[in-house]
């Protein structure tokens, strides 16, 4: 009587173990290729996303320059007209007292 559960397996094939590691390896090579290529991906999408920043930083820089130099022309010219006027009301009143 022989018994099927008492039956030896054969061992597993030698090539077909060094195939299956190779194409494992192979899976493992393409995993780590497609996140070095997302990785290089991300890093040029940030480099692009430095200079366009860099640039409207720039330009916000120059754009407060000269509203802060307008700023100061209106702040100018506001305190001419305020003391033209306070000289104005001086004046009309010396007119009332005569």
């Amino acid at each position: 009587m022989s018994s099927v559960a008492g039956a030896a397996t054969p061992p597993p094939d030698p090539r077909a173990l060094t195939q299956a590691s190779k194409y494992k390896n192979t899976m493992a090579g393409n995993a780590d290729t497609e996140q070095l290529a997302k990785l290089e991906q991300q890093i040029d999408e940030l480099l692009l996303l430095t200079q366009v920043l860099g640039k409207e930083n720039r330009a916000l820089r120059a754009q407060q320059k000269n509203w802060s130099t307008e700023r100061a022309k209106l702040i100018e010219k506001n305190e001419l007209a305020k003391s033209r006027v306070e000289s104005m009301i001086t004046r009309l009143k010396a007119l009332e007292r005569d």
